[in-house]
């Protein structure tokens, strides 16, 4: 009987701590304060071999070679694809958070890539990171119709072999983005259009990823 208890108890404070996890308040950069919901949670911390077109922890990858090593998510740029690599999580949000670990380590460039509802899912917007630069911009069309304009720029000094804490909230028309220390913003009226896909983007090889989570934002 007293182990039927215990257990019941231990059930429902793991449900508690779940439920906590799945749905909670959140301070932006900006200093408001919204409800924040769990759309995706990818530790990427299961071993998975390379993949082209194959899934990894719910993620689909699309361009470049991909793979799960050592409780990290790698990309690799491949030459033959003449595009950036790209794993992509479909979901429907009208404000979204973004939050994530990224290690550049050799390749040239990474970038969180956000894209529309209107099919076949148009692009939307993107933070792009390089160890000297970092930058917003806003976009609009897909593949041979794509659009893209650079709103802000900032000039910064990252090590490629560290790891970065990445936050990006996307709320209404403000597009706020932390990379480590550094903040860096941009408004537009594209970047309060729904949610539908975000992409992991890199330039190059040796792109790294973890603890990468997706927030479906309620705002006021």
């Amino acid at each position: 009987m007293k182990t039927l208890i215990l257990y019941s108890l231990l059930t429902f404070a793991i449900s508690i701590v779940s439920a906590e996890d799945e749905q909670r308040d959140w301070t932006t950069l900006s200093g408001q304060t919204v409800k924040a919901e769990l759309i995706v949670k990818s530790a990427f911390n299961e071993e998975t071999p390379r993949t082209r077109k194959g899934k990894l922890a719910g993620w689909q990858a699309g361009i470049g070679e991909w793979r799960i090593e050592d409780g990290v998510l790698i990309g690799d740029e491949l030459e033959e694809n003449k595009h950036a690599s790209s794993l992509t999580h479909r979901f429907q949000a009208n404000h979204l958070i973004i939050t994530a670990q990224v290690q550049l380590g050799t390749a040239r460039q990474i970038a969180f890539a956000c894209r529309d509802t209107v099919p076949p899912n148009l692009h939307l917007a993107r933070l792009y990171i390089t160890p000297n630069k970092l930058w917003i911009q806003k976009m609009s069309g897909i593949a041979k119709t794509t659009k893209a304009e650079r709103l802000v720029a900032k000039e910064v000094k990252l090590d490629p072999e560290q790891w970065y804490d990445v936050t990006i909230e996307i709320i209404g028309d403000q597009y706020c983005a932390k990379v480590g220390e550094v903040e860096i913003e941009a408004t537009h009226a594209r970047f309060a259009d729904a949610k539908g896909i975000v992409a992991l983007v890199n330039k190059g090889k040796g792109a790294k990823y973890r603890n990468v989570a997706l927030w479906r934002a309620i705002a006021e």
